[in-house]
C-alpha cells in the first residue's frame, strides 16, 4: 500500500478501517474457538483493537487534544518470532480452520506493522509521527502473541 501524498486525516481513517477489521476478525474467532486460553487471547486482542480504533477516531475529531494527552514514544522494541513469515496466506473463508485463521491474523498484523512503520517515517517531523511508530510496535506485539498461540496450539498438535 503506497502512502505517497496521504494526509494525516486519510492515514487516521485507514487506521480506523484496519483496526475495525482486526476487531471483527478476533471477536469472530473468539466465538468459534473452544479452548478457554485461546478465547481469552482473542478477546484481549479484540479489546486492544477497539482501543486503537477509538484512539484514531479521537485523533480525527481533535488531533491537538490527542497529541497533548499522548504518552508517545515509551514502548520498547518487540521481538518477532517470524513463525508465520514463511507460511502461505490464503483468503479467509467462513469455515476456515483455527490454524488458517491464526496465519491470516499474523499476516494481517504484519501488514499493520508495515503500514504504521511507513506512516511513522513519512510523518517523522509531525507530532503524530511517534504515535505511528508506537502503533507499529503494538501491532508487532499482537503478531508475537498470535505466533506464540500458533506455536502452543497448532505446532504442538502436529
Amino acid at each position: 500500500m503506497s502512502i505517497d501524498g496521504w494526509t494525516i486525516e486519510k492515514a487516521l481513517k485507514a487506521g480506523v478501517t484496519m483496526e475495525t477489521g482486526a476487531y471483527n476478525l478476533y471477536s469472530g474467532m473468539a466465538k468459534k474457538v473452544k479452548n478457554p486460553g485461546s478465547k481469552k487471547l482473542l478477546m484481549e486482542l479484540a479489546a486492544d483493537e477497539t482501543k486503537h480504533r477509538e484512539y484514531f477516531e479521537a485523533a480525527l475529531k481533535d488531533p491537538k487534544k490527542v497529541i497533548s494527552e499522548a504518552k508517545i514514544g515509551d514502548l520498547k522494541k518487540v521481538m518477532d518470532l517470524h513463525i508465520s513469515d514463511p507460511l502461505k496466506e490464503a483468503p479467509l473463508s467462513h469455515d476456515a480452520s483455527y490454524q488458517d485463521t491464526l496465519i491470516f491474523a499474523a499476516k494481517s498484523e504484519q501488514t499493520a506493522v508495515n503500514f504504521y512503520t511507513a506512516l511513522s517515517k513519512a510523518y517523522s517531523a509531525h507530532p503524530l509521527g511517534k504515535m505511528w511508530a508506537d502503533f507499529a510496535r503494538m501491532e508487532q506485539g499482537h503478531k508475537l502473541k498470535i505466533e506464540k498461540e500458533y506455536d502452543d496450539v497448532v505446532l504442538a498438535d502436529n
